[in-house]
């Protein structure tokens, strides 16, 4: 029997801190990330408040990276990582040639110079080193629901301006298909060893169905940098919730749509 692609076991970690539509993504991610082998020292791209990697990367030596603040010490307070860079990704000082293994979860799309930032990546990968890199795939928004439904309806300049709004909501200066990011990562001195699709259609359905009870978590974040004040509470609601998007996930398709996780590695 397969893996599913969101455990329980990670659902029940992950909820009671995270807004249900983003931890039905960063579940997901979770599972295909288990696939790869990750060794130390890891790199953790846009590292956040250091949930996914305190899940991830349990025993390894790992650093963060991340330019916000307050990102930054959710992300210590976590004691996820051996330790926490504050900065920007195309010009923070990193060892050279260190890290074993780099992982960039869904946060190269919102650097606007994402050459750049791949290029300081690859400089700090030791020889041999693997980055992991989950981006989004150029036409993901257009398998949300309300997307197809406008289409449908024969309103594609409607559906079109929601898809824009989507993307533009969720700062997405990078959206390319796959042989756009191979070209990319290739310019900026990574070899890539494969592109694959990511997260399915169901994912991004389940995302779209729980967005709006989830924006309150992201409201929450603004005015406190914390998605959730009282996750014990949450923690009880984790099980049902999760049986939940089961079930959307089951009545989705499972065709990988959503991402791509590129794998890539710096040249011996």
């Amino acid at each position: 029997m397969s893996q599913p692609e969101v455990t329980r076991a990670d659902f029940e970690r992950y909820f009671p801190y995270t807004p249900a539509a983003l931890c039905v993504k960063e579940c997901a991610r979770l599972s295909a990330l288990r696939t790869y082998e990750c060794p130390g020292p890891i790199l953790d791209v846009g590292c956040g408040d250091g949930l996914f990697a305190s899940i991830a990367f349990q025993g390894a030596e790992v650093w963060g990276i991340d330019i916000d603040a307050e990102e930054g010490r959710w992300a210590a307070a976590s004691q996820a990582y051996t330790q926490i860079v504050l900065g920007d990704v195309t010009r923070a000082r990193l060892p050279e040639a260190f890290f074993a293994t780099c992982v960039a979860n869904c946060s190269l799309e919102h650097v606007p110079r994402v050459d750049r930032a791949l290029a300081n990546i690859a400089r700090s990968l030791a020889p041999g080193g693997r980055a992991y890199l989950f981006v989004p795939n150029k036409d993901w928004a257009r398998d949300l629901l309300s997307y197809r439904a406008l289409a449908e309806l024969g309103l594609e300049s409607v559906a079109e301006l929601l898809r824009s709004s989507v993307d533009s909501f969720f700062k997405h200066h990078h959206l390319h298909d796959r042989d756009e990011w191979h070209a990319i990562v290739n310019a900026a001195g990574l070899r890539v060893v494969a592109i694959e699709p990511a997260l399915s259609t169901g994912t991004t359905v389940a995302f779209e169905l729980l967005l709006l009870p989830s924006l309150a978590g992201w409201l929450n974040k603004t005015l406190t940098t914390r998605w959730t004040n009282f996750p014990p509470a949450r923690r009880l609601l984790a099980r049902p919730v999760h049986a939940l998007v089961e079930r959307i996930l089951a009545a989705s398709s499972a065709t990988r749509s959503a991402e791509f996780l590129i794998v890539a590695e710096r040249s011996v």
